[in-house]
């Protein structure tokens, strides 16, 4: 007999659903927050996180973006640099959106923080295999960054206070009314 037969089994088992929120299809508006690389059996990907901004039950949600990279090594040094195909996804999105129209040799995701940006959300209804997922098993990501609401960048804006209206002198007419 092995030590499994005589080991008490639970009666149920914990499930982690992780932190992947589901939300409605459609468009948002969302800023950047941050990216990471991660090593998985799915491979090196490029996990870019944005905050949903719109406002509704899902103001404030934080929704992954999924990219595929070709290389993950940070290098020697940390801050080394990491290899993103020309014709990928992420290229094209930042390209995009950031409005650049020649080639640039620093381009990273943390080049969106401070802007407004328009998301599209889409619910992931397989799994790796193409095989369905069941209703609690779906959840949302960023499908695609649609574009820039802002011109500027809003961490760059300065915020100027409105002038103070100021209070009104009293005229001569006033004072005859009692008006004061």
């Amino acid at each position: 007999m092995s030590n499994i037969q005589n080991t008490p089994q639970p009666d149920e088992f914990d499930i982690d659903w992780g932190s992947d929120p589901l939300i409605p299809q459609g468009e948002y508006q969302a800023v950047y927050v941050t990216h990471e690389i991660i090593r998985g059996s799915f491979g090196i990907k490029a996990k870019v996180t944005f905050r949903i901004i719109s406002q509704g039950e899902h103001f404030e949600t934080l929704i992954p973006a999924w990219y595929n990279i070709k290389d993950g090594s940070q290098g020697k040094r940390k801050g080394g640099k990491i290899k993103v195909a020309r014709g990928s996804k992420l290229t094209s999105e930042l390209l995009k959106v950031l409005q650049i129209k020649t080639r640039i040799d620093r381009l990273t995701p943390a080049m969106l923080r401070g802007y407004v940006l328009m998301v599209n959300v889409r619910t992931v209804k397989t799994d790796s295999r193409q095989k369905k997922l069941n209703p609690p098993q779906q959840y949302s990501i960023i499908d695609s960054l649609v574009c820039i609401l802002n011109l500027q960048d809003i961490s760059e804006t300065v915020k100027v206070l409105p002038k103070p209206i100021p209070e009104p002198i009293p005229t001569s007419k006033d004072t005859e009314l009692g008006v004061h």
